[in-house]
Protein backbone atom coordinates (compact mmCIF):
# COMPACT_ATOMS: atom_id res chain seq x y z
CA UNK A 1 0.00 0.00 0.00
CA UNK A 2 2.73 2.17 0.97
CA UNK A 3 4.72 1.53 -2.31
CA UNK A 4 1.69 2.13 -4.62
CA UNK A 5 1.00 5.21 -2.82
CA UNK A 6 4.45 6.32 -2.98
CA UNK A 7 4.65 5.66 -6.72
CA UNK A 8 1.44 7.37 -7.21
CA UNK A 9 3.22 10.68 -5.92
CA UNK A 10 6.19 10.43 -8.07
CA UNK A 11 3.90 10.39 -11.00
CA UNK A 12 1.93 13.38 -10.02
CA UNK A 13 5.04 14.99 -8.77
CA UNK A 14 6.72 14.42 -12.64
CA UNK A 15 3.68 15.32 -14.17
CA UNK A 16 3.47 18.62 -12.08
CA UNK A 17 7.60 19.19 -12.79
CA UNK A 18 6.47 18.83 -16.99
CA UNK A 19 3.47 21.27 -16.53
CA UNK A 20 5.60 23.44 -14.88
CA UNK A 21 8.14 23.52 -17.33
CA UNK A 22 5.86 23.90 -20.33
CA UNK A 23 4.11 26.94 -18.90
CA UNK A 24 7.99 28.54 -18.32
CA UNK A 25 8.79 27.91 -21.55
CA UNK A 26 5.83 29.25 -23.10
CA UNK A 27 6.69 32.51 -21.17
CA UNK A 28 10.06 32.77 -22.46
CA UNK A 29 8.81 32.14 -25.80
CA UNK A 30 6.66 35.19 -25.72
CA UNK A 31 9.52 36.90 -24.09
CA UNK A 32 11.43 36.60 -27.43
CA UNK A 33 9.58 38.77 -29.59
CA UNK A 34 10.09 42.59 -30.14
CA UNK A 35 10.79 44.77 -26.96
CA UNK A 36 9.21 47.30 -28.21
CA UNK A 37 10.42 49.68 -24.84
CA UNK A 38 13.94 49.04 -25.96
CA UNK A 39 13.44 50.24 -29.65
CA UNK A 40 12.10 53.80 -28.03
CA UNK A 41 8.51 53.02 -28.54
CA UNK A 42 5.22 52.49 -26.45
CA UNK A 43 4.11 49.03 -25.77
CA UNK A 44 1.27 47.59 -28.24
CA UNK A 45 -1.94 47.23 -26.26
CA UNK A 46 -4.21 47.87 -29.36
CA UNK A 47 -5.46 50.85 -27.92
CA UNK A 48 -4.97 54.92 -28.39
CA UNK A 49 -2.40 55.74 -26.01
CA UNK A 50 -0.39 59.34 -25.11
CA UNK A 51 2.78 60.20 -23.04
CA UNK A 52 3.61 63.57 -22.47
CA UNK A 53 7.27 63.83 -20.87
CA UNK A 54 7.66 65.49 -17.81
CA UNK A 55 9.05 69.27 -17.87
CA UNK A 56 12.80 69.79 -17.26
CA UNK A 57 14.53 72.13 -15.02
CA UNK A 58 14.00 75.15 -16.90
CA UNK A 59 10.16 74.26 -17.49
CA UNK A 60 10.95 72.86 -21.27
CA UNK A 61 8.74 70.67 -23.05
CA UNK A 62 10.61 67.51 -23.22
CA UNK A 63 8.67 65.13 -25.88
CA UNK A 64 5.25 64.00 -26.84
CA UNK A 65 4.72 60.19 -27.94
CA UNK A 66 1.30 58.97 -29.28
CA UNK A 67 0.00 55.48 -30.88
CA UNK A 68 -3.20 55.37 -32.35
CA UNK A 69 -5.72 54.47 -34.98
CA UNK A 70 -7.75 56.74 -37.70
CA UNK A 71 -10.44 56.22 -35.29
CA UNK A 72 -9.13 57.60 -32.31
CA UNK A 73 -7.95 61.20 -34.19
CA UNK A 74 -10.53 63.69 -32.40
CA UNK A 75 -13.44 64.74 -33.69
CA UNK A 76 -14.04 68.26 -32.24
CA UNK A 77 -12.69 71.15 -34.07
CA UNK A 78 -9.84 72.59 -32.95
CA UNK A 79 -9.26 75.63 -30.24
CA UNK A 80 -8.98 79.04 -32.91
CA UNK A 81 -6.67 80.54 -30.94
CA UNK A 82 -3.40 79.46 -28.78
CA UNK A 83 -2.47 81.46 -25.22
CA UNK A 84 -0.23 78.91 -23.30
CA UNK A 85 3.17 80.74 -23.90
CA UNK A 86 5.99 78.22 -23.74
CA UNK A 87 9.54 78.87 -22.09
CA UNK A 88 11.02 81.59 -23.87
CA UNK A 89 8.09 82.67 -25.71
CA UNK A 90 8.78 86.20 -27.80
CA UNK A 91 7.69 86.43 -31.16
CA UNK A 92 8.31 89.26 -34.18
CA UNK A 93 6.86 90.37 -37.43
CA UNK A 94 9.43 90.29 -39.49
CA UNK A 95 9.86 91.47 -43.48
CA UNK A 96 10.31 88.43 -45.45
CA UNK A 97 10.72 87.98 -49.74
CA UNK A 98 10.92 91.22 -51.54
CA UNK A 99 7.61 92.84 -51.72
CA UNK A 100 7.72 94.33 -48.19
CA UNK A 101 5.82 91.47 -46.85
CA UNK A 102 5.96 90.62 -43.31
CA UNK A 103 4.86 87.64 -40.99
CA UNK A 104 5.12 86.35 -37.34
CA UNK A 105 8.17 84.28 -36.94
CA UNK A 106 7.52 82.24 -34.03
CA UNK A 107 4.18 79.86 -33.63
CA UNK A 108 3.57 78.41 -30.51
CA UNK A 109 4.24 74.74 -32.23
CA UNK A 110 2.50 71.20 -30.91
CA UNK A 111 5.33 68.27 -30.80
CA UNK A 112 2.27 66.05 -31.29
CA UNK A 113 0.14 67.54 -33.76
CA UNK A 114 -3.82 68.60 -32.50
CA UNK A 115 -5.00 66.21 -35.61
CA UNK A 116 -3.51 63.42 -33.75
CA UNK A 117 -3.61 64.06 -30.00
CA UNK A 118 -6.28 66.52 -29.70
CA UNK A 119 -4.58 68.93 -26.83
CA UNK A 120 -4.51 72.25 -27.92
CA UNK A 121 -2.88 74.44 -24.43
CA UNK A 122 -0.97 71.70 -23.28
CA UNK A 123 2.34 72.74 -22.44
CA UNK A 124 4.02 69.79 -22.04
CA UNK A 125 3.15 69.43 -25.65
CA UNK A 126 3.90 72.97 -27.33
CA UNK A 127 7.41 74.51 -28.11
CA UNK A 128 8.57 77.81 -29.66
CA UNK A 129 9.18 76.88 -33.40
CA UNK A 130 9.17 79.25 -36.53
CA UNK A 131 6.56 79.23 -39.15
CA UNK A 132 9.17 77.62 -41.40
CA UNK A 133 9.91 75.24 -39.43
CA UNK A 134 5.92 74.43 -38.19
CA UNK A 135 4.36 74.99 -41.25
CA UNK A 136 7.00 74.93 -44.15
CA UNK A 137 6.18 78.99 -44.67
CA UNK A 138 7.12 82.06 -43.41
CA UNK A 139 3.68 83.01 -43.87
CA UNK A 140 0.66 80.31 -44.18
CA UNK A 141 1.15 76.65 -44.77
CA UNK A 142 3.55 74.72 -47.76
CA UNK A 143 3.04 70.87 -46.70
CA UNK A 144 5.40 70.05 -49.35
CA UNK A 145 8.14 71.63 -47.53
CA UNK A 146 10.05 68.88 -46.28
CA UNK A 147 12.02 71.32 -43.62
CA UNK A 148 8.55 71.79 -41.81
CA UNK A 149 6.59 69.59 -39.54
CA UNK A 150 3.68 69.70 -41.40
CA UNK A 151 4.83 67.96 -44.49
CA UNK A 152 5.61 64.66 -42.23
CA UNK A 153 1.55 65.34 -40.27
CA UNK A 154 0.08 65.54 -43.34
CA UNK A 155 1.37 62.62 -44.83
CA UNK A 156 1.15 60.29 -41.57
CA UNK A 157 -2.70 61.42 -41.20
CA UNK A 158 -3.25 60.24 -44.64
CA UNK A 159 -0.98 56.73 -44.37
CA UNK A 160 -3.74 56.26 -41.21
CA UNK A 161 -6.46 56.83 -43.15
CA UNK A 162 -5.91 54.67 -45.87
CA UNK A 163 -4.63 52.07 -42.93
CA UNK A 164 -7.73 52.21 -40.89
CA UNK A 165 -6.81 48.79 -38.62
CA UNK A 166 -3.51 49.58 -38.13
CA UNK A 167 -1.54 51.80 -35.79
CA UNK A 168 0.82 54.85 -35.93
CA UNK A 169 3.31 55.46 -32.96
CA UNK A 170 4.78 58.61 -33.06
CA UNK A 171 7.00 60.27 -31.15
CA UNK A 172 8.17 64.21 -31.34
CA UNK A 173 11.33 65.36 -29.31
CA UNK A 174 13.02 68.90 -28.95
CA UNK A 175 16.60 68.95 -28.77
CA UNK A 176 18.03 72.42 -26.97
CA UNK A 177 21.74 72.93 -26.38
CA UNK A 178 22.61 73.47 -22.53
CA UNK A 179 20.20 75.93 -21.14
CA UNK A 180 19.01 77.25 -24.38
CA UNK A 181 15.20 78.09 -24.04
CA UNK A 182 14.27 77.40 -27.59
CA UNK A 183 14.84 74.06 -29.13
CA UNK A 184 17.41 73.95 -32.26
CA UNK A 185 15.91 70.76 -33.44
CA UNK A 186 13.00 68.71 -33.57
CA UNK A 187 13.11 65.08 -34.17
CA UNK A 188 10.06 62.94 -35.49
CA UNK A 189 10.10 59.05 -35.09
CA UNK A 190 7.43 56.89 -36.21
CA UNK A 191 6.51 53.80 -37.46
CA UNK A 192 3.08 51.58 -38.77
CA UNK A 193 1.97 48.94 -36.70
CA UNK A 194 -0.03 45.81 -37.83
CA UNK A 195 -3.18 43.87 -35.95
CA UNK A 196 -0.71 41.19 -34.84
CA UNK A 197 2.06 43.68 -33.36
CA UNK A 198 4.59 43.94 -36.36
CA UNK A 199 6.26 46.48 -37.41
CA UNK A 200 5.32 48.50 -41.05
CA UNK A 201 7.98 51.02 -42.35
CA UNK A 202 6.10 54.05 -43.71
CA UNK A 203 7.65 55.74 -46.44
CA UNK A 204 6.84 59.78 -46.97
CA UNK A 205 9.28 60.02 -49.80
CA UNK A 206 11.64 62.78 -47.89
CA UNK A 207 15.30 62.87 -48.02
CA UNK A 208 15.60 63.69 -44.43
CA UNK A 209 14.09 60.50 -43.73
CA UNK A 210 16.87 57.78 -42.05
CA UNK A 211 15.42 54.28 -41.36
CA UNK A 212 16.59 51.78 -38.76
CA UNK A 213 17.00 47.88 -39.29
CA UNK A 214 13.41 47.63 -37.84
CA UNK A 215 11.96 50.35 -40.02
CA UNK A 216 11.47 52.93 -37.71
CA UNK A 217 12.09 56.22 -39.58
CA UNK A 218 13.86 59.11 -37.92
CA UNK A 219 13.54 62.75 -39.41
CA UNK A 220 15.47 65.85 -37.82
CA UNK A 221 14.26 69.48 -38.32
CA UNK A 222 16.12 72.63 -37.96
CA UNK A 223 14.32 75.25 -36.07
CA UNK A 224 15.40 78.01 -37.77
CA UNK A 225 14.24 80.97 -40.49
CA UNK A 226 16.13 82.57 -43.05
CA UNK A 227 14.91 85.71 -42.21
CA UNK A 228 16.07 85.77 -39.06
CA UNK A 229 19.30 85.33 -36.40
CA UNK A 230 17.63 83.74 -33.23
CA UNK A 231 19.03 83.87 -29.86
CA UNK A 232 18.45 80.37 -28.95
CA UNK A 233 19.61 81.19 -25.20
CA UNK A 234 16.94 83.55 -24.24
CA UNK A 235 14.51 82.98 -27.23
CA UNK A 236 14.67 86.78 -28.90
CA UNK A 237 15.60 87.43 -32.72
CA UNK A 238 16.39 90.08 -35.39
CA UNK A 239 16.12 90.47 -38.60
CA UNK A 240 18.86 88.80 -40.99
CA UNK A 241 20.37 90.71 -43.44
CA UNK A 242 20.03 87.98 -46.01
CA UNK A 243 17.18 87.39 -48.20
CA UNK A 244 14.74 85.16 -48.42
CA UNK A 245 13.72 85.56 -52.12
CA UNK A 246 15.92 86.64 -55.36
CA UNK A 247 15.76 90.09 -56.20
CA UNK A 248 16.26 92.34 -58.62
CA UNK A 249 15.36 95.29 -56.41
CA UNK A 250 17.95 96.29 -53.72
CA UNK A 251 17.10 95.06 -50.47
CA UNK A 252 16.86 97.66 -46.94
CA UNK A 253 19.87 97.26 -45.08
CA UNK A 254 17.83 96.36 -41.77
CA UNK A 255 14.43 94.86 -42.78
CA UNK A 256 11.66 96.67 -40.39
CA UNK A 257 10.83 94.71 -37.63
CA UNK A 258 7.54 94.61 -35.06
CA UNK A 259 7.68 93.04 -31.43
CA UNK A 260 4.77 90.64 -30.27
CA UNK A 261 3.98 91.36 -26.89
CA UNK A 262 3.81 87.28 -25.12
CA UNK A 263 -0.19 87.33 -25.35
CA UNK A 264 -0.54 87.60 -28.91
CA UNK A 265 -2.24 84.84 -30.50
CA UNK A 266 -0.22 82.21 -32.93
CA UNK A 267 -2.78 81.72 -35.21
CA UNK A 268 -4.40 85.28 -35.93
CA UNK A 269 -2.12 88.21 -37.81
CA UNK A 270 -1.68 91.20 -35.72
CA UNK A 271 -2.78 94.05 -38.18
CA UNK A 272 -0.06 95.80 -39.47
CA UNK A 273 0.63 99.36 -38.61
CA UNK A 274 0.59 102.13 -40.71
CA UNK A 275 4.16 104.57 -40.20
CA UNK A 276 3.47 108.23 -39.92
CA UNK A 277 4.85 110.48 -42.97
CA UNK A 278 7.51 112.37 -42.08
CA UNK A 279 7.90 115.75 -43.10
CA UNK A 280 10.20 116.13 -46.06
CA UNK A 281 13.78 116.85 -45.70
CA UNK A 282 15.49 119.25 -48.27
CA UNK A 283 17.50 117.28 -50.76
CA UNK A 284 20.78 118.31 -51.95
CA UNK A 285 21.68 118.28 -55.56
CA UNK A 286 23.61 115.32 -57.11
CA UNK A 287 26.98 114.78 -57.34
CA UNK A 288 28.03 113.52 -60.61
CA UNK A 289 28.47 109.62 -60.64
CA UNK A 290 31.90 108.25 -61.42
CA UNK A 291 32.20 105.33 -63.02
CA UNK A 292 32.47 102.04 -61.28
CA UNK A 293 33.84 98.73 -62.98
CA UNK A 294 31.84 95.95 -62.56
CA UNK A 295 32.45 93.49 -60.07
CA UNK A 296 32.14 89.72 -59.58
CA UNK A 297 28.68 88.51 -57.92
CA UNK A 298 29.29 87.99 -53.97
CA UNK A 299 28.28 84.85 -52.58
CA UNK A 300 25.23 84.93 -49.97
CA UNK A 301 26.21 84.39 -46.75
CA UNK A 302 24.11 82.57 -44.83
CA UNK A 303 22.57 83.66 -41.28
CA UNK A 304 23.34 80.19 -39.30
CA UNK A 305 26.38 78.73 -38.93
CA UNK A 306 27.88 75.40 -36.28
CA UNK A 307 30.99 75.54 -34.71
CA UNK A 308 31.99 72.67 -32.53
CA UNK A 309 34.34 73.11 -29.61
CA UNK A 310 32.69 76.23 -27.80
CA UNK A 311 33.33 78.12 -30.66
CA UNK A 312 36.79 77.43 -31.16
CA UNK A 313 36.77 74.67 -33.80
CA UNK A 314 38.76 76.10 -37.51
CA UNK A 315 35.66 75.06 -39.90
CA UNK A 316 32.05 75.89 -39.54
CA UNK A 317 28.48 73.96 -40.84
CA UNK A 318 25.43 74.82 -42.77
CA UNK A 319 23.67 71.87 -40.65
CA UNK A 320 23.89 69.96 -37.16
CA UNK A 321 22.31 66.69 -39.69
CA UNK A 322 26.06 67.33 -41.34
CA UNK A 323 28.20 67.03 -38.31
CA UNK A 324 29.94 64.34 -37.49
CA UNK A 325 28.13 61.65 -35.28
CA UNK A 326 30.71 61.98 -32.39
CA UNK A 327 30.23 66.15 -32.01
CA UNK A 328 29.51 66.91 -28.25
CA UNK A 329 26.48 69.11 -29.94
CA UNK A 330 26.16 70.69 -26.34
CA UNK A 331 29.04 72.55 -27.41
CA UNK A 332 27.88 73.55 -30.73
CA UNK A 333 27.95 77.89 -31.17
CA UNK A 334 25.92 79.32 -33.17
CA UNK A 335 26.58 82.42 -35.12
CA UNK A 336 26.82 83.93 -38.39
CA UNK A 337 28.79 82.90 -41.54
CA UNK A 338 29.91 86.46 -41.64
CA UNK A 339 31.18 86.61 -37.98
CA UNK A 340 32.83 83.31 -38.75
CA UNK A 341 34.82 84.25 -41.50
CA UNK A 342 35.92 87.02 -39.36
CA UNK A 343 37.24 84.97 -37.01
CA UNK A 344 39.26 83.11 -39.16
CA UNK A 345 37.11 79.92 -39.83
CA UNK A 346 36.38 77.75 -42.79
CA UNK A 347 33.40 76.16 -44.24
CA UNK A 348 34.25 72.21 -43.84
CA UNK A 349 34.72 70.03 -46.93
CA UNK A 350 32.68 67.57 -45.63
CA UNK A 351 29.72 69.29 -46.49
Amino acid sequence: MITKRFLKNVIVGIVAVFMSLTFVHGVQAQQTGLDYQSLNLLPFTGSKQLVLGEFDHLGRATSAHIQLQDKDEPKQKREPRLTYNPVGWHNYKLSYGNKGKKAWLFHRGHLVGYQFSGLSNEGKNLVPLTAWTNTGNYKGTADSNVEGMLYYEKRLDSWLATHPHYWLDYKVTPVYTGDELIPRQIILQYIGIDQEGNLLRINLSSPKESVDAYGITTVTLDNYSKNATIDYLKGTAKPSLVPTEPSSQPQPASPPVETQPSQAPQLSQAPQLSQAPQPSQAVEPAQPVQPVEPTEPSRQLVPVVYVARNGNADVYWYSLDSMPRNTNFSKVVQMSEEQALSLGKRHTSKE
